[in-house]
């Protein structure tokens, strides 16, 4: 084994060598070094030179030639090769995306909820794929790579990592719902209503987020809770199938469904998220989909301490801004009531208590974040 090679604490020495003397063979003698001071800092040096060995037997000549013209590459390729088995699977699906980050000039970029929009779009024009849960989950894999890469290499903060994989939910809901939307749209046409002038309307429908990604804090294997929400009652234009007129409700329900069903599939390239609806009115026995009308309604007469304690994080994700916006100021003074609402703080401590308590028992005093 190259002397430079020696302060790397691999546990199979014998493979080790064998993997670095094939690797040796096409990448530049420049990178050996660096080479040896990347997998003598990495978590789990003989992982990521396993799976280096396998990316060199998928990589082309040119690859390596664009690896020694942009180094930084190999830096991506084993920070991701000895931090995750399952990222890893995209860089060597792909060879070149690793030299593509390395060019990329606004890598380190935080990207927002606009950004990612654009970046989507580029994706899905180039990569297209007629399923779509399939072409969402590759772009999301993708960007978990450039999140993951940013975060183990210190690149950015942990705010800014929880705020970008938050954004990166956004953008796989808003565009999970532009197409189930025009897909149930065909069929039963434009759900509606009537306004006060008379006038036939298009009804609105938005998703509220909650938890850790109503709070942007979502992390690397968070679910996200979801509350699908629209605006009027009614029923809609009607659309190609016969019997398509259906009541907006009936509607915004199948729409909350294919939305959900589209992001939970399991796909080759793994689930999109985990989604969990139990927060919304009434539980696992409320509608998917509840009016505006009838949420405001349950927040204001039925809704425990708890579930108005809980949308202190509520916020919009996607669809229809003034239908979050009209939810979020109408529920606000249910929300946030008089000081002197001694029952909702003696809540607060009694749900406090449970978690001390379920603390105690684990035998377990430390706190899991």
């Amino acid at each position: 084994m190259r002397p430079e090679f020696s302060a790397v604490a691999f546990l199979d020495g014998v493979r080790a060598e064998a993997n670095l003397a094939h690797f040796e063979q096409q990448l530049a003698p420049s990178l050996m070094a660096p080479l040896a001071s990347l997998l003598t800092q990495s978590p789990d040096p003989d992982g990521a030179l396993n799976l280096l060995e396998r990316w060199a037997h998928a990589a082309t000549p040119e690859h390596f030639r664009e690896l020694e013209r942009f180094p930084t590459a190999l830096t991506y390729l084993v920070a991701i090769f000895g931090h995750s088995a399952f990222l890893a699977e995209t860089f060597l699906a792909d060879p070149g995306l690793a030299i593509q980050f390395a060019r990329d000039r606004n890598f380190t970029k935080l990207k927002s909820k606009e950004d990612l929009m654009q970046d989507y779009a580029r994706f899905a024009t180039t990569s297209p794929d007629p399923w779509l849960s399939a072409q969402l989950a590759r772009w999301k894999r993708r960007n978990y790579l450039r999140i993951v890469l940013k975060d183990v290499l210190r690149l950015s903060t942990l705010g800014e990592t929880t705020a970008e994989i938050s954004a990166l939910a956004d953008v796989i809901l808003t565009n999970a719902l532009l197409y189930c939307d025009q897909e149930l749209e065909k069929r039963y046409g434009q759900p509606q209503y009537r306004d006060v002038q008379g006038r036939i309307v298009r009804a609105g429908f938005s998703i509220l987020s909650l938890g850790k990604l109503g709070g942007n804090e979502l992390n690397y294997s968070s679910d996200i809770d979801l509350l699908f929400l629209y605006s009027h009652d009614g029923e809609t234009a009607g659309g190609s199938e016969a019997d398509s007129v259906i009541s907006n409700k009936e509607y915004f329900v199948r729409l909350a469904h294919a939305i959900t069903r589209t992001i939970t599939q399991v796909t080759p390239h793994g689930t999109i998220f985990r989604v969990d609806l139990r927060l919304r009115p009434e539980g696992d026995q409320g509608d998917l989909a509840i009016s505006l009308k009838s949420s405001l309604e349950y927040y204001e007469h039925r809704a425990r301490d708890w579930e108005l304690q809980m949308l202190i994080k509520a916020r919009h994700s996607a669809g229809d801004v003034k239908l979050t916006r009209a939810f979020l100021h109408g529920v606000d003074s249910y929300i946030y009531q008089s000081p002197t609402d001694f029952e909702a703080v003696e809540s607060v401590l009694l749900a406090r208590e449970r978690i001390s308590q379920k603390l105690r028992e684990s035998g377990d005093d430390t706190l899991d974040v």
